[in-house]
């Protein structure tokens, strides 16, 4: 009996039934498929289908798009990119992964005659990619580039920091929907297997921008998590800052995410980008605009201007909206329809978590912020809120302009950053009565990771301020399972 249909295309049947799944538009023709449904977990009690190519078309047509390469090398003599070795390399290593990736079959999608008579080369574990650098060296570039042209809908781009939170929310929607009756007598109940088993029914393909693990709570779950997607055939691409062994450095209770370390490996190839040139920095060209740019220095009224500009309504006639998302309301600002207008209080001094910025980044495609002052780690605090907002925002494409007191090169005081990230060091030294060398020889927490995120927010900025980022669709996302449900523009507050 028909169940569900999930947002990937993935359908779900009851473990005896059979249905006809019609497939999707390729980039090269409407393919069909017949497919069986096939038992997954006892527990979950249903069977997961594939909508996507058929696999002997594809092994017939081995390179019927083209390369990652060509395309790249296509941008490159349209004066579009700068050639660079390094992405050469990753381009190549994605592209070995893309052509294994037609033919390939997770074993969740296989039926019990499918998995005993395929040919092992379908069967066979695809290993992913794990590529660390500097900031702005073209590894988020690549790997979008890759998974664009991956002829699937079973596949998933995230940042990582959205998936984590996704994780946690799926583990306490799980453990909510059980009775306390049921919650002592599952003892050998896994919640972390079960939102795996859910995931691999969503997707095989995991893109994960900026892999940074500097939560403690998702530090203590990353093995367990990756080690069930990981049996059910995902296939892992990722992007970060730090090569895997440090990973969680200097982290609570390292100990126990080590682990997580070898099973990357195992199941992830490692490329080291190794550039220091930051692409985003250079040659920026004038906004299409008015005023040709969406930073300002102390220039509140443009930014109201460029409000009128985007949302059709001038500043007085925006209303108030509340955001109700997984029990919260999230009220910030002015807005009408998918424009916000803020200030750098209310996002970034207020109390506010990395949920509440993914909801804003989710509703609204246009947010303007006034009076954005200088920041550095004296004001930790909100100098963490930006940095997160930033993330989100950049991962779904949302136009930010904003007023400032300084010049956005200067929005983040990076020595007064690294001058405070010393005091603090000094201070925990002497509150732990501690000499400079047995700190080094516990490895205590030099600020190295946050001065990256600072680099990283402050480039990230710069490319938001680029034609080529403003032609980008806004990318909301899925509001399912009540994520997000906020006043329409017939019911906003007054």
């Amino acid at each position: 009996m028909y169940r569900s249909l999930s947002r990937n295309g993935w359908a779900c049947l009851s473990p005896c039934s059979s249905r006809t799944v019609s497939t999707y538009q390729s980039s090269v023709s409407y393919l069909r498929q017949r497919h069986h449904a096939s038992t997954c977990s006892a527990r979950q009690q249903t069977s997961c289908i594939y909508n996507r190519q058929v696999v002997e078309s594809t092994r017939s047509c081995h390179r019927y798009y083209t390369t990652l390469t060509d395309q790249y090398n296509a941008r490159v003599a349209r004066g579009e990119l700068m050639e660079d070795p390094r992405q050469l390399v990753m381009l190549e290593k994605l592209e070995q992964i893309r052509e294994l990736l037609d033919a390939y079959e997770p074993p969740c999608s296989r039926s019990f005659f499918s998995k005993l008579f395929s040919k092992s080369s379908s069967s066979e574990e695809i290993k992913g990619l794990y590529v660390h650098g500097g900031v702005g060296c073209g590894k988020t570039m690549i790997m979008d580039q890759f998974y664009d042209t991956v002829h699937s809908r079973a596949k998933q781009r995230t940042h990582f920091h959205d998936f984590m939170l996704d994780v946690h929310e799926r583990i306490h929607t799980y453990k909510s929907s059980m009775s306390r009756s049921e919650l002592r007598m599952a003892t050998g109940v896994d919640p972390i297997k079960e939102v795996a088993s859910a995931i691999a029914s969503e997707t095989f393909l995991l893109c994960f921008d900026e892999f940074q693990v500097t939560d403690v709570a998702d530090a203590m779950i990353l093995k367990r998590l990756f080690e069930h997607l990981f049996a059910q055939g995902i296939v892992m691409i990722a992007t970060g800052n730090r090569p895997p062994d440090d990973l969680y450095k200097n982290g609570l209770q390292r100990s126990n995410f080590l682990p997580f370390i070898p099973l990357l490996k195992e199941h992830c190839n490692v490329l080291d980008m190794d550039s220091v040139i930051d692409y985003r920095l250079l040659d920026p060209k004038p906004l299409d605009l008015p005023g040709g740019k969406a930073m300002f220095e102390r220039d509140d009224e443009m930014v109201d201007n460029l409000f009128e500009h985007f949302a059709g309504i001038g500043i007085s006639q925006a209303k108030s909206r509340t955001l109700r998302f997984l029990g919260r309301e999230l009220k910030v600002g002015l807005s009408h329809g998918t424009v916000l207008i803020t200030s750098f209080n209310e996002l970034c001094k207020s109390n506010h978590g990395s949920s509440d910025f993914r909801a804003l980044a989710k509703t609204y495609s246009h947010i303007l912020v006034k009076d954005f002052p200088q920041l550095s780690l004296k004001q930790k605090t909100p100098m963490r809120r930006f940095i997160i907002m930033m993330d989100l925002f950049y991962d779904r494409a949302v136009k930010l302009v904003m007023s400032t007191h300084v010049p956005i090169t200067q929005l983040i005081d990076l020595e007064a950053t690294a001058d405070s990230a010393a005091d603090d060091l000094r201070m925990l030294m002497d509150d732990l009565k501690l000499t400079l060398e047995e700190a080094k020889a516990m490895n205590l927490f030099t600020g190295e990771d946050e001065l990256f995120s600072q680099k990283r927010a402050l480039s990230r900025l710069s490319e938001m301020q680029c034609n080529d980022y403003w032609k980008l669709p806004h990318r909301p996302g899925t509001l399912e399972r009540g994520e997000i449900s906020g006043d329409d523009s017939s019911r906003v507050e007054k």
